[in-house]
């Protein structure tokens, strides 16, 4: 009987021993690998990239009877296409058609009633709309089916639409999306700051899970 007991006993011990082995061993990996990572700098969050292929603009106006209307500018632009896209207040509708007159001409143009459409087809398909009713407005070309220069023209046509539609400047436009860029990288410097933090406190709670 006392035999049986001595062996449960060192068979006991060993086990105890073993688990404590494991449990040494799995906080020692835990406190390198936190180690390695205390000696990189986290990296801060990459600000969202904004790519020129598309770009859209919201603005509100307000017309004679100060009830404020919510008016919208869409311009994009892919491999194929280039797509001009407004809606607005129709006191804006005259100032519109006299910029579309002014850069495209009479050329091409067919009025009906408060429709005016310029349109270019070839091979039968159309490369070419710009469509004004009152209050909106529609552009498309085919890229693949018109020149460098003509593209040129109807862009430079586009932001003066826009500038005009929403009332603002290019000094305007480009302070905001300066201080877009300022807000981004706060938010980044905040997040790192973050991240410095909780690192630091799991390498507090590795040290005492140590020491323990």
């Amino acid at each position: 009987m006392n035999f049986k007991k001595s062996k449960n006993v060192n068979q006991s011990i060993r086990i105890v021993d073993v688990k404590r082995t494991v449990c040494l061993m799995f906080i020692m990996a835990l406190f390198s690998t936190l180690s390695l990572s205390a000696q990189t700098t986290p990296e801060p969050p990459t600000p969202p990239s904004v790519t020129s292929s598309g770009t859209s603009y919201s603005i509100t106006i307000d017309n004679d009877d100060d009830e404020t209307l919510n008016s919208s500018v869409s311009i994009s632009q892919s491999d194929d296409t280039y797509k001009f896209r407004a809606s607005y207040h129709k006191s804006k509708n005259q100032g519109v058609k006299q910029i579309l007159l002014d850069k495209l001409g009479r050329e091409g143009l067919k009025v009906n009633g408060n429709t005016y459409l310029w349109s270019e087809s070839k091979n039968g398909d159309e490369v070419f709309e710009c469509k004004l009713t009152s209050g909106k407005l529609r552009i498309y070309l085919d890229l693949e089916s018109t020149s460098d220069k003509f593209l040129a023209k109807l862009k430079n046509m586009g932001q003066d639409l826009k500038y005009y539609i929403s009332g603002s400047s290019k000094e305007e436009e480009q302070a905001k999306k300066v201080e877009r860029a300022k807000r981004d990288m706060e938010r980044a410097q905040r997040d790192l700051e973050r991240a410095q933090r909780d690192l630091e406190r799991s390498k507090k709670a590795a040290e005492r899970a140590k020491k323990n």
